[in-house]
């Protein structure tokens, strides 16, 4: 990734792990993740691990989890299209809960 004065949201689940240590900080920037684990804990089994790899100046990466990260999904130009082909086509929006991709 290549970020310039720019904000990235990240929208994870909870037991992920963002590992940022190959991000490149060539000015002022920040990963901000209040509530996550770092690469440098021990790996839960099956836990997600996300690497944020590039070069980022006077950025930041905002990781979003849990109620936070489905609010932000739901309040997106994206969800509004899921929610309208989901109901043209009978099904469930899937923007806001991934999982439900799999369901019938």
């Amino acid at each position: 990734m290549e970020l310039q004065r720019a904000t990235m949201k990240l929208l994870v689940p909870d037991d992920a792990v963002v590992e940022h240590w190959d991000l490149r900080w060539t000015a002022r920037g920040k990963v901000k993740d209040a509530h996550g684990r770092t690469g440098a804990e021990p790996a839960v089994a099956g836990a997600r691990r996300i690497r944020l790899t590039g070069v980022a100046t006077d950025s930041e990466v905002r990781v979003q989890r849990s109620g936070i990260a489905v609010l932000s999904a739901m309040c997106s130009r994206a969800y509004l299209q899921d929610l309208r082909l989901a109901h043209r086509t009978g099904r469930h929006p899937t923007i806001d809960d991934p999982a439900r991709s799999h369901a019938h």
